[in-house]
């Protein structure tokens, strides 16, 4: 039999098949790291939230660090850090209901996003396993 592929969908003798669809049924949030702008940095030191979890044999602080002056807002390990843990920020327009993931990043610091108006938490990844702080609004 003989097909034509166009855009992801071959026609074979008249019939048409549609290439499988997969069903997400992940919390209503989105994947996208290139929200926010510049990483975090050290400078910045105002955590407004954190949190100490320990799992598989260590123990990570993550904090949801904010810039005063700009009210921008990142992701940070304050301690416990290695190479190959992640970190990112959840940010939410309605208290956490639905919210847009920007990450995850191996980094010690998340991007930087834009607090005022919004609910944010910060998150990382370790040991194969991930942990958020809960939300902050700077409403």
């Amino acid at each position: 039999m003989s097909g034509i592929r166009n855009r992801g969908l071959t026609v074979l003798a008249g019939a048409l098949l549609a290439l499988p669809v997969l069903a997400v049924t992940a919390p209503a949030a989105s994947a996208d790291t290139n929200c926010g702008s510049f990483p975090g940095n050290s400078i910045a030191n105002h955590d407004v939230i954190s949190r100490t979890v320990t799992h598989g044999g260590r123990t990570v602080r993550v904090a949801l660090v904010n810039q005063r002056l700009s009210d921008h807002s990142f992701a940070a390990v304050r301690s416990g850090y290695r190479s190959g843990d992640q970190t990112w920020v959840d940010r939410s327009s309605d208290g956490g209901a639905n919210w847009t993931q920007c990450g995850p990043f191996n980094n010690i610091f998340s991007n930087d996003l834009l607090h005022k108006g919004y609910h944010m938490r910060a998150c990382v990844r370790f040991n194969g396993a991930s942990f958020c702080t809960g939300w902050k609004s700077d409403s």
